[in-house]
């Protein structure tokens, strides 16, 4: 079975219990914690060892997330790892985000600068954002130092890119072909 349907099947399901539950916020949080914990290698090595026995993993599970997460979202790992789907956590979390993200109305913006953003300067890009679209902003900030100067800003699938380093490949492209 393709990847990306189990993990939208999966997603799909909790978001709509999270929502007869009144607790789809609480649940987009943990899985945002999901998804920052999956980068870690051990812990993605750890779901993805199929030498380790379900019944270990919730307990290793349960360890690091009890009283961090909703019952709800420990519930749900004891579902993903009965049915061997852990490794697909990851992917869940994203897709649940995507999904909680739509029904709310909320723009996912992604800000890249060269320096780590002060919180007036990305409390003013979701503003303007915000005032744009007319939406509610999930704002995120990334640091690349290779972009020499200027900014990114993301929103869903489109970008502006007022970076130094795309300047300086423009004029660079514009000498080569003069």
């Amino acid at each position: 079975m393709n990847t990306n349907r189990i993990s939208v099947r999966y997603a799909k399901a909790l978001f709509e219990l999270a929502l007869e539950e009144n607790n789809a916020e609480k649940v987009n949080n943990d899985m945002h914690l999901f998804s920052e914990v999956s980068n870690n290698t051990d812990f993605r090595s750890f779901l993805e060892n199929p030498v380790i026995f379900p019944s270990k993993k919730q307990e290793v599970f349960n360890k690091i997330f009890k009283n961090k997460v909703e019952e709800l979202s420990l519930k749900f790992f004891k579902l993903l790892s009965i049915n061997k789907r852990e490794l697909f956590l990851k992917a869940i979390a994203r897709n649940y985000n995507n999904f909680y993200r739509k029904h709310f109305g909320i723009k996912s913006v992604e800000l890249i600068t060269p320096f780590p953003a002060d919180q007036k300067l990305k409390n003013d890009v979701a503003n303007i954002i915000a005032t744009e679209f007319k939406t509610k902003v999930e704002m995120a900030d990334k640091v690349d130092p290779e972009i020499i100067g200027g900014f990114i800003i993301t929103v869903e699938w489109m970008q502006y890119d007022a970076s130094v380093s795309s300047k300086l490949k423009d004029i660079k492209k514009e000498m080569m072909e003069a």
